[in-house]
């Protein structure tokens, strides 16, 4: 009788926060459209928080449901970050972070139980920077796969970044001033200044020092994967990925990891679903509607930075001069988890019709929308690839992490939009005023706003041509999935 292997059953963790598990969540979809039965592994606070945004009883998994509605297998499992479910992770960051980090026994335990109750584990892909997943999964026998949610250019950084270290520890020795350094050394990486860095390079601050030695770290370990996956395409970083192929081992883009219904022109509404939100989300539609085609300004900053509420006084006077309709996602804790009143006092009441603020929405929905003109953003990698694929416009206002980088690249390298800030870091305390925002808003409908428009088309085409059949990104799944079958036929011949 013929021997029929089990299909092959990958374990997805992504980092417990809404920008890591949004792409990974794409991925497991496109992944078991591949023919794999998936396992997507939350946190028991981060699964309460999709059923909450969801609106749904506890008997109804969000994660599940949504696959089953695409014919994709695709499981849901939690498991504890060890810290109590109503624990502020918001205030309490260093806590948390720290949390993460000893997940190990929980991850093992998990694994042990689903090899006992289904087909076994063939591999676990994880989040770069939960690092000390390697050595449970060494431990236990399977593969490792390092994913990574940021550019590749970043990835580059971090790669090298015991160079960027010593270059700027020999620079203070020599001078103390760092004005004059140029990173120009770092393969497929066009030359950086200090202050295009992610802003852990650049602060002092217990935070930043942990997360860059946690970065460390993720690195040690990424060099050791089975693979290392990127969500990009290869059209949009040619020269970063062309220079990490030779790396050991390689790095493989298989984005833009937006949902399927946004980057083709017929879909279901099941097609645009994330399924891993953690904040409600508002229908901002009707009002996008009544609004001219490109004229709302989109402005949102994501889902885990604070920005002070003098800054964001000054972006509402910004977005008041301007005279353009805006739609501004901000949310609750924006400011700290205890402050509720964020705006100008009357500021809403004075704008009517002008503008919307919301809570949170469907930035997809939102950003594909006709009478969006421009994005707000700060430079996130996911609403940066959201807004190439879907051919929005940008404004660069980077706080933190990789978002100082990633608006570099917009900006200076891609012509895809324009800075709002002058680039300083958060830690600087620079604050920028309402003149320097609606000054920036006005030039996107100027002829360089023209110009940055026919860029966008032009990536927005690729963007959608990597992940049809036979583009970029899909050949790169299809390899990794062949790969990873021939690896474990050879693990399994091994065993026997």
């Amino acid at each position: 009788m013929a021997h029929h292997p089990e299909p092959l059953h990958a374990l997805l963790f992504p980092y417990p926060t809404q920008g890591h598990m949004t792409p990974m969540m794409q991925f497991a979809k496109n992944l078991a459209s591949k023919g794999l039965t998936v396992t997507f592994v939350t946190t028991h606070h981060t699964h309460r928080q999709i059923i909450k945004a969801r609106s749904q009883s506890d008997q109804v998994d969000p994660i599940h449901q949504d696959a089953h509605n695409l014919d994709l297998d695709i499981r849901s499992a939690q498991i504890s970050d060890g810290l109590p479910l109503d624990f502020d992770r918001s205030a309490g960051f260093s806590d948390f972070i720290q949390a993460v980090d000893n997940m190990g026994g929980e991850l093992e335990r998990l694994i042990h139980n689903l090899n006992k109750t289904g087909p076994p584990i063939s591999c676990v892909i994880v989040d770069t920077m939960l690092f000390w997943s390697l050595e449970v999964s060494k431990k236990l026998g399977i593969p490792w796969i390092s994913f990574w949610t940021q550019p590749t250019f970043v990835y580059s950084i971090y790669y090298y970044a015991h160079l960027v270290e010593a270059q700027r520890r020999s620079h203070y020795k020599g001078s103390g001033n760092e004005g004059n350094i140029l990173i120009d050394y770092i393969p497929g990486v066009p030359t950086l200044h200090p202050s295009d860095l992610p802003s852990f390079f650049n602060e002092t601050d217990f935070d930043s020092q942990y997360i860059l030695d946690l970065f460390r770290k993720s690195f040690q370990s990424s060099r050791r994967a089975d693979w290392v996956l990127c969500n990009s395409f290869d059209d949009l970083e040619s020269a970063e990925v062309n220079a990490l192929m030779e790396l050991q081992p390689p790095v493989l883009s298989v984005g833009p990891l937006l949902p399927s219904g946004y980057l083709k022109d017929e879909s279901c509404d099941e097609e645009k679903r994330n399924g891993t939100t953690l904040l409600t989300e508002y229908d901002s539609s009707e009002w996008l509607d009544s609004k001219p085609k490109d004229s709302v300004i989109y402005v949102s900053f994501g889902s885990l930075i604070h920005v002070s509420k003098a800054q964001l006084g000054e972006i509402a006077m910004g977005l008041k001069d301007s005279g353009q309709p805006f739609l501004w996602a901000l949310r609750p804790d924006i400011v700290a988890s205890t402050v509720s009143d964020c705006l100008p006092d009357g500021f809403m009441d004075e704008m009517g019709s002008q503008g919307l603020v919301v809570p949170w929405c469907n930035q997809l929905q939102v950003l594909s929308h006709p009478s969006v003109a421009g994005f707000i953003t700060h430079c996130g990698w996911n609403s940066m690839l959201e807004g190439i694929s879907l051919g929005v416009p940008m404004l660069g206002f980077p706080f933190w992490a990789d978002q100082f980088t990633n608006c570099k690249f917009m900006a200076d390298e891609w012509k895809l939009g324009f800075r709002v800030s002058g680039g300083g870091h958060a830690g600087d305390n620079k604050m920028i005023d309402r003149k320097v925002i609606s000054t920036a808003i006005r030039k996107l409908f100027t002829d360089e706003g023209k110009e940055i428009k026919k860029n966008l088309a032009a990536l927005k085409d690729s963007a959608r041509a990597a992940l049809r059949g036979g583009g970029s990104s899909d050949k790169n799944m299809d390899s990794f999935v062949r790969g990873l079958k021939a690896l474990n036929a050879k693990l399994r011949g091994k065993e026997d």
